[in-house]
C-alpha cells in the first residue's frame, strides 16, 4: 500500500549516522561515543565492506577487509583473544607495521586459536597497501556508498512477496468491511483483543460505521 514500516525505517536512519561516523570526519559529532543497538550495528556490518587502501582508517579486528570477511568471521576464536579497547584501536597499516597485530593476542592459546592464527597469517601475508584512503563500500548500491532508500530496501531482503492485500482492497465489499478486515490482519483490532484478554465472546463489529 505504500505505507512506510516505521521499525525498518528508523533501523535505515539511524544505519545513516553509523554511515557518516565512518566515511565524514568533518561533522559537529564526529568523534563523539554514538550509542547504536546490536540490531543497528549488525545490520551495519552485514551491509559493508572496507576496500583498504593506505591502512590508516581500517580496523584490522572490526572491519570486513579481508576478502569481503572480517578476523570474527575467519578466526572467532582468536578473535575472542582480543581485547575489546584493542579491537577498536588498531588499523590495518598499524597491524601489518612489524605483524604488530599478533601482540594484540591475550588470554589462555589453545589448538583452535594457534589453528586459527595460521590461518589468518596466510591470508593477510602478502597484503599491500596504498597511497590512496581507504573505502567503505555499501553493498546494497552500485556506486558503493549509502542511500536511505537502498538500506529500508535492504531490510526487506530474503521476504516473500505477498498479493493476499488484493483479496481486502480488491473485492467488492464496502469500504469499511474492507478496512475492518485490514485491521484484522494487522492484528490490529485492539476491541477484539480487549474481550480476549477478559475472556468474554467478541461480536464482529466494524470500527467506521459502528455497527455490529
Amino acid at each position: 500500500l505504500g505505507v512506510r514500516d516505521l521499525a525498518r525505517t528508523s533501523l535505515a536512519l539511524r544505519t545513516r549516522c553509523l554511515w557518516f561516523s565512518r566515511t565524514d570526519q568533518g561533522r559537529a559529532w564526529a568523534g563523539l561515543d554514538l550509542q547504536f543497538s546490536d540490531e543497528e550495528r549488525a545490520f551495519f556490518f552485514a551491509s559493508t565492506t572496507m576496500v583498504v587502501g593506505n591502512g590508516a582508517q581500517a580496523l584490522f579486528w572490526e572491519d570486513r577487509w579481508i576478502d569481503g570477511r572480517s578476523v570474527h568471521e575467519i578466526a572467532p576464536c582468536l578473535y575472542a583473544c582480543i581485547p575489546k579497547r584493542r579491537r577498536k584501536l588498531r588499523t590495518v597499516a598499524d597491524g601489518l607495521l612489524a605483524n604488530r597485530w599478533a601482540q594484540d593476542i591475550q588470554g589462555t592459546v589453545g589448538v583452535q586459536e594457534i589453528g586459527q592464527y595460521l590461518q589468518l597469517w596466510h591470508k593477510i601475508e602478502h597484503t599491500t597497501l596504498s597511497a590512496e584512503p581507504d573505502r567503505l563500500s555499501w553493498k546494497w548500491c552500485a556506486n558503493g556508498t549509502y542511500s536511505a532508500r537502498s538500506a529500508y530496501l535492504a531490510t526487506f531482503h530474503g521476504s516473500v512477496t505477498c498479493n493476499a492485500w488484493k483479496l481486502t482492497w480488491k473485492s467488492w465489499a464496502p469500504p469499511c468491511v474492507r478496512f475492518f478486515h485490514w485491521l484484522a490482519h494487522l492484528d490490529r483490532s485492539w476491541t477484539v483483543d480487549r474481550l480476549a484478554r477478559r475472556g468474554l465472546p467478541h461480536p464482529v463489529h466494524c470500527p467506521l460505521c459502528d455497527q455490529a
